[in-house]
């Protein structure tokens, strides 16, 4: 896959809108647009970093502000753009200490029954610090 279309998905997965009610800046993730299958390709993992760190995370000021990520699940297909809980938590373990620190909540819209079952009953071992 040529780097500009992969460039060209994330910009649609990944987008930047407003504040929060605290004023913390807001990254919505479109669960839709994720290109889950090219990035689980060689290499993707190392071209989702690069772009984050181009393109997000100066815009969300990491080290200096909080921020809220909002992942939108809405028209998810398991078999095409749904990572999988696994490679969501590898790439969250893959941010620097500077951003997960920068993390001040997240929210999972519209997610299905399987998700939702999984989040209420592993969430919260999943995605601790510890």
């Amino acid at each position: 896959m040529g780097s500009d279309r992969m460039e060209r998905m994330l910009e649609e997965a990944f987008q930047i809108h407003g504040k929060d009610r605290k004023g913390r800046k807001i990254l919505l993730i479109v669960g839709k647009f994720f290109p889950a299958k090219e990035l689980m390709a060689g290499g993707g993992e190392a071209a989702l970093r690069s772009f984050l760190e181009r393109r997000v995370f100066p815009e969300l000021q990491v080290g200096t502000t909080g921020f809220v990520v909002v992942y939108m699940h809405t028209g998810v297909e398991r078999s095409e753009n749904f990572p999988g809980v696994a490679a969501l938590r590898s790439a969250y373990e893959s941010l620097p200490v500077a951003v997960r620190d920068g993390i001040c909540a997240v929210y999972f819209l519209h997610p299905g029954l399987q998700a939702r079952l999984f989040f209420a009953t592993f969430g919260r071992f999943v995605f601790s610090a510890g």
